[in-house]
């Protein structure tokens, strides 16, 4: 940020004075508040990473942050919306339909929702049998193909990915651990997840019968972003499983939303907090490496928390107005 001209010294004395008392009071407004954030399953990786955040904005700030298990996101977004928790894990998608009312949310909008900040990305995974003889999405089309496991987050992912492009696979549900039996086995031809590559079932069913995941085409990349616009191209590294090359495909980002009944200080506070230790966080929590306030900003669709607002303008971020709640206009 750049700083203010000194002014003469009885002034600024003054203005010292002011800015102390102010800030003691603003202090005091969030001082060993106490803050609960719904997570999602305790076996889950994220329990661990958001376990790992709560305790270092503890330490940097005035708020004790405590995790909470939950079902995940969507359970999360309910709970936010009844003011059961201070705050959630969302995904990206949640965040948005929650907010604008739509697909599960339709007719149950969360309009007090606000995200405060990204934590990491999550990509979607498409990959067949390379022995199926499906190379593109369109070969898909009538193939038994797992959406990605019972009520998960990728399962719904695809269903939406699908529908934009007018594919309809015979999609088989089951859990994770069926489906890659079913692919390993041949009684399907592929499985789709949405996580941090390399995902761990990906790599043992592709030692044991090679996978190809599947590479959106550019045309296909724009038709699903334009319906869907919490979703975003992303690419799966060269390599990340072995022998294969990089494949063009879409992500979402898995962050920390909360409502306008949080205080700005507190929001405020957690943003500081979390954003000044992400070097710390990614020491323990691989996943949230990369990650920037210019990132989490710019890939938001729903309004921010009127403390993440300020601190990311406070630092030279250019906010888009569609992104100021009401309550910071």
């Amino acid at each position: 940020m750049t700083l203010s001209p000194k002014r003469l010294l009885a002034p600024l004395a003054t203005a010292v004075l002011t800015a102390g008392v102010a800030s003691g009071v603003a202090t005091q407004a969030v001082a060993n508040e106490a803050l609960g954030i719904g997570v999602a399953p305790a076996a889950s990786g994220w329990y661990f990473g958001f376990s790992e955040l709560s305790r270092l904005v503890s330490g940097d700030s005035p708020l004790e942050v405590s995790v909470r298990e939950t079902g995940g996101s969507r359970e999360n977004a309910i709970r936010l919306g009844r003011g059961e928790i201070d705050l959630g894990l969302i995904d990206a998608p949640g965040a948005y339909e929650a907010y604008n009312g739509e697909g599960r949310y339709e007719n149950d909008a969360i309009e007090q929702m606000r995200v405060v900040l990204w934590v990491a990305p999550s990509t979607m995974h498409w990959a067949v049998r390379q022995d199926s003889g499906i190379e593109t999405f369109e070969d898909l089309e009538g193939a038994r193909f797992n959406p990605s496991s019972i009520g998960g987050g990728g399962e719904y992912i695809t269903e939406l990915v699908f529908d934009a492009l007018g594919i309809s696979p015979d999609f088989q549900r089951m859990s994770m651990s069926d489906a890659a039996d079913a692919v390993v086995d041949g009684r399907i031809v592929g499985f789709s997840y949405n996580g941090i590559p390399p995902i761990p079932a990906f790599t043992e069913v592709h030692s044991a019968r090679p996978l190809r995941v599947l590479s959106m085409s550019e045309e296909q990349v724009s038709t699903v972003t334009e319906t869907l616009p919490f979703l975003s191209a992303t690419e799966i590294p060269e390599n990340a499983y072995r022998d294969m090359p990089a494949a063009t495909t879409l992500g979402t980002y898995i962050g920390i939303a909360a409502t306008h009944e949080l205080s700005e200080e507190a929001g405020y506070a957690f943003t500081r907090a979390y954003w000044e230790n992400i070097e710390r966080l990614v020491e323990t929590f691989a996943p949230a490496r990369g990650m920037t306030p210019e990132i989490s900003v710019e890939n938001t669709t729903t309004p921010l928390h009127a403390g993440s607002l300020r601190y990311y303008r406070e630092i030279g971020i250019e906010v888009p107005s569609d992104l100021v709640p009401p309550e910071a206009e």
